[in-house]
């Protein structure tokens, strides 16, 4: 470790310590690690109230303690191509001229930006300087559905899936009970539950009226409405999965999984997720409130039982992780993953999120595992980079 207050750093943010690695045969020293957080859009006032604050203000702390500068950078500042970004100095989140990040972690929450070519110019132009991107983009549940479908063993662990709106007839013949889902949609939004029932239909959702349930008497009324909501290609249609309850409430499992020093996938950290009242979704945006996953599985199920189904759901979840890490395009190393089980104990794959909630954790003193996860990540990033 180096004591960074030394005038001889005097142009460097200073800092509490920071690692270095001497590179005598080019007479070079490099100081690490350095990792920006890639975000929408803000100004300095509103950062006291900004979703992620808690989150990334324990990643500060957390890299000073243990070597290393962790910075905010603004999109507009990575789109084009500035020196700068906002760090914490003198007790304040600050704009300042910074040097150039080892790792970005983007937490963009912007699909329409993603899709941008400045924005796609700004991944080439990182790649090229050797920075290392990593959840570059969004994963729409078309992507992640078609990257698993075809694995042994996980196929088993998907609900029946067909793509667009004018499959939903062809689901409803099948099935008396389905989800419609966005592609695209986050939070627990953009989501229909359909019942088919002896006279008509009956639909729940979140995000489309302020009534619900709707019914219909036919389903050339119910696809009329739902056209009306939807563009036909942009959902999927699933199965419902008869899963585990909750005194009559909708549970399911948040899974955080991330890429380790040894470029592992490995469960940082587990909820339960209870919907709240008149919920069909356990969303912790949606209002859901969050369990110990073994406590909830114990009001069920024996406790040999109940340790076996959640190492089945964490080695789902991993398994998952790594098939899509190496299937789909770009760089990933951190995936929210959301089990549900059905009566018998078995998982099933709800689905996989890149820029997972950083809400849904049991709020303690502890400094929470993702943070160390990303510190380590990015350590071993640096530190293979410089060897």
């Amino acid at each position: 470790m180096l004591d960074t207050s030394d005038s001889l750093f005097s142009s460097i943010p200073n800092l509490e310590n920071i690692w270095i690695f001497i590179d005598s045969r080019n007479a070079l020293i490099h100081m690490g690690p350095v990792v920006a957080l890639l975000i929408n859009q803000f100004s300095l006032n509103e950062l006291h109230s900004h979703s992620l604050k808690e989150y990334f203000t324990e990643c500060q702390s957390w890299f000073q303690r243990k070597g290393g500068l962790f910075y905010l950078l603004p999109l507009s500042t990575f789109v084009g191509d500035l020196p700068e970004g906002v760090a914490y100095l003198d007790q304040e989140w600050q704009s300042t001229t910074l040097p150039a990040p080892h790792v970005i972690y983007n937490r963009c929450h912007s699909r329409k930006v993603e899709r941008t070519p400045s924005y796609k110019k700004a991944l080439t132009r990182s790649e090229n300087r050797q920075i290392h991107v990593f959840n570059s983009g969004f994963l729409s549940k078309d992507d992640v559905y078609n990257a698993l479908k075809d694995s042994p063993s996980l196929a088993h662990h998907l609900p029946q899936t067909m793509h667009g709106i004018d499959s939903l007839e062809k689901m409803l013949s099948l099935n008396n009970d389905v989800f419609v889902k966005g592609i695209n949609g986050s939070k627990g939004r953009y989501i229909m539950r359909i019942q088919k029932r002896d006279k008509g239909f009956i639909m729940y959702q979140n995000s489309f009226s302020s009534q619900s349930p709707l019914t219909f008497p036919t389903y050339s009324a119910l696809y009329k409405q739902i056209r009306s909501w939807c563009k036909p290609s942009s959902y999927i249609i699933q199965e419902t999965i008869p899963f585990l309850t909750v005194k009559g409430q909708p549970l399911d499992f948040r899974f955080l999984c991330h890429l380790n020093g040894r470029e592992s996938w490995e469960i940082v950290s587990s909820v339960a997720r209870v919907a709240s009242q008149d919920q069909f979704v356990a969303n912790v945006d949606q209002g859901g409130s969050i369990e110990r996953p073994l406590s909830i599985l114990h009001t069920v199920f024996p406790h040999k039982k109940s340790v076996e189904i959640l190492t089945d759901m964490k080695e789902l979840c991993t398994t998952s992780a790594m098939l899509l890490s190496e299937t789909v395009d770009g760089h990933y190393a951190e995936l929210g993953i959301d089990v549900g089980i059905d009566e018998s104990g078995k998982p099933w794959l709800i689905e996989v999120n890149s820029k997972p909630s950083k809400r849904t954790y049991l709020e303690n003193d502890r400094t929470r595992p993702s943070v160390k996860a990303l510190y380590e990540y990015s350590f071993t990033k640096w530190m293979n980079k410089e060897d």
